[in-house]
């Protein structure tokens, strides 16, 4: 779309999400004990993983460490970024921060909540809306830390955060983004109800789980299907850009894994983070995931791409990371001609 198409779209995205964040109930409103049990464990169960910890930790430190800060695809950091050298690891005390702060949470979440209530237990749907729950309340618990304004770095964290590279000619000038905080596909701070606060739950959810939960909204407006199909966008290197979904074991996974009842968490085997590989073969282009397939949590969280936009992402060269099923076809193209090469079989899966 143009400009203008642009514009006025994103002021209708922005009255969608502010309506959608006035809207919001507390996950105490649900009256179901046993919803609300199962829930609470659930987020329990991946609040004390040392992942989960670790990260909100970053919030509270005010910067996230300079290690995670490049492990992303699209990382927004260039060149002589100051994050290396500043901030090598957790100052001290945020750790512990962290961990005193992850049970004493409330948050909220809309129409999920309703959804989850009336799905039966031990249903696939009361698994998926479970996990939409999840990820809305690790989401919240970023945006809540992150409000709280802790910045525990001991150093200047803004001039950190606003480093920019010294200009040079011939190379495009980047302008840093409003936090380290950030997943690449998330950053439309101008629409989300909390501003930056959200662009930095996006990026909780994203380290804690492996990708923003997104889910397949054609499923619900099927008359034979009601159980969306649950999808990742992954912000990490080596790993796709484009949002996958989830096969049936790495659900059934994260669905043991929430559903675990122990007294001393975490449960066994902890799958976080859940990340692509060659076998996440149900893949769709993040740039078309809402417009074309109906695939989001919510309808506004991200802006439609730009005429100019479109034209650059179809010049963009298509990897085997993004695209497996290129090198199937490669193989098969090759195997007729005659041309000797390894079996699909003999490929790590792991890209």
């Amino acid at each position: 779309m143009d400009p203008e198409e642009l514009e006025a779209h994103t002021e209708m995205l922005r009255v969608a999400a502010r309506a959608a964040h006035d809207q919001r109930v507390p996950f105490r409103n649900i009256y179901s004990e046993l919803h609300r049990h199962v829930l609470d464990r659930a987020i329990k169960n991946i609040l004390s993983t040392a992942l989960a910890q670790f990260t909100y930790a970053q919030i509270i430190d005010g910067i996230p460490t300079g290690d995670v800060s490049w492990d992303r695809r699209y990382c927004g950091v260039f060149g002589e970024h100051p994050i290396d050298s500043e901030h090598e690891e957790l100052c001290p005390g945020t750790l512990e921060k962290a961990r005193e702060y992850y049970e004493q949470f409330d948050t909220n979440a809309p129409q999920a909540i309703v959804d989850y209530q009336s799905a039966k237990p031990d249903s696939k749907a009361f698994n998926v809306r479970l996990v939409e729950l999840v990820a809305v309340a690790l989401h919240q618990i970023g945006v809540l830390l992150f409000q709280l304004e802790f910045r525990m770095h001991r150093g200047d964290i803004d001039s950190i955060t606003s480093w920019k590279m010294p200009p040079v000619e011939g190379l495009v000038d980047v302008p840093p983004r409003p936090t380290l905080f950030s997943h690449h596909a998330y950053l439309d701070a101008d629409i989300y109800p909390e501003g930056v606060a959200d662009v930095v739950g996006y990026w909780a959810e994203d380290r804690v789980l492996g990708g923003v939960t997104i889910f397949d909204r054609r499923a619900e407006e099927s008359k034979t299907i009601q159980v969306p199909n649950i999808y990742f966008h992954s912000c990490r290197r080596r790993q796709t850009h484009r949002v996958y979904q989830l096969r049936d074991d790495q659900q059934e996974t994260l669905f043991n894994f929430l559903l675990a009842e122990t007294d001393s968490p975490p449960p066994e085997p902890n799958p976080l983070p859940i990340l692509s590989d060659a076998q996440n073969r149900v893949r769709v282009d993040s740039e078309f995931a809402i417009t074309h397939h109906s695939i989001y949590r919510d309808i506004w969280e991200r802006k439609p791409i730009t005429t100019e936009e479109r034209r650059i992402l179809e010049r963009r060269p298509q990897s085997d990371v993004d695209y497996p099923e290129l090198v199937d076809e490669l193989f098969r193209i090759n195997e007729q001609l005659g041309i000797p090469l390894p079996k699909l079989r003999e490929r790590s899966p792991s890209l």
